[in-house]
């Protein structure tokens, strides 16, 4: 704990004694949709002008097979990973611009909830340094999410190309073949973008909660339209990371010991639950 909120709050507004959970402050999705145009794009971009080199390589190709040619068609598709590798280097910037963006997000809507509940201004307590190991961990887990978007890439292009010279598919239909690849890497990097911004703000608002000192919490549910059954019932639940508080009474429910770390909300793949803070003042 870097700072008491309750006794803080208890300052702002004495005589209050009804706990308070905080506003709900889910992400704007806007900012999925900026790490997708930011990191994933250009990767798919750089991707997609390749490919008709590939589509050319793989027509002279085919249309006189030779020991040298499929080499010659592997080739094309090692440039075009090399040409990756340089990029990676500039997406790491990128993804890191993201999530210092994606930190301010989140700690503007914190002090804004904390503000409109209490009367409490956090402005002064709150900055990027104190979450920044969470930030990092963030950073190299999308750029290794990057690298995989595109080796999924490379191997789904690789397939196609092989396994036409193979069967002696019309180029035409290998170039079809390619774009419906790419088709499927593009959907996987927007919804991995997606998941990513659920990951992130939902890390950095369970570590703005315990820097206040506030250890229970309220579980929101997603609303999402094929939801986690158990999410469901969890929808309302209280939790709380201190054992002592564990078994209590609060706002006529009772607090509850959290589930596992990787079924916390937001934490599984393409969870859109969320946390809400818990003050208690009494």
């Amino acid at each position: 704990m870097r700072y008491d909120l309750a006794a803080m709050a208890a300052r702002a507004k004495p005589g209050r004694r009804k706990p308070i959970t905080f506003r709900d402050t889910p992400p704007p999705a806007m900012l999925a949709q900026s790490l997708f145009a930011r990191a994933y794009r250009p990767m798919l971009d750089r991707w997609n002008a390749r490919i008709p080199a590939i589509v050319v390589e793989y027509a002279r190709t085919l249309s006189a097979i030779t020991t040298d040619s499929p080499a010659d068609l592997q080739a094309q598709l090692d440039a075009a990973s090399s040409e990756m590798e340089r990029l990676f280097i500039l997406l790491d910037a990128a993804v890191r611009s993201w999530c210092l963006e994606t930190e301010t997000w989140s700690r503007e809507a914190w002090r804004g909830a904390v503000l409109s509940a209490t009367g409490v201004d956090l402005g002064v307590f709150l900055g990027p340094e104190e979450v920044r190991e969470t930030l990092e961990s963030y950073i190299g887990w999308n750029v290794r999410l990057i690298r995989d978007v595109s080796s999924q890439a490379a191997k789904r292009i690789g397939d196609a190309v092989f396994a036409g010279l193979q069967n002696r598919t019309p180029a035409r239909e290998v170039a079809k073949q390619i774009q419906e690849a790419m088709g499927m890497s593009r959907r996987r990097a927007l919804g991995v973008a997606s998941d990513q911004l659920s990951k992130v703000t939902s890390a950095l608002a369970d570590e703005r909660r315990r820097e206040a000192g506030l250890s229970v919490w309220k579980w929101r549910h997603s609303g999402k339209k094929h939801p986690r059954s158990w999410h469901v019932q969890r929808n309302g639940n209280l939790y709380s990371d201190d054992p002592a508080m564990v078994g209590r009474e609060v706002d006529g429910k009772t607090v509850e010991t959290p589930p596992a770390a990787d079924d916390l909300p937001g934490r599984p793949p393409w969870c859109g639950c969320r946390s809400s803070a818990v003050l208690i003042l009494d």
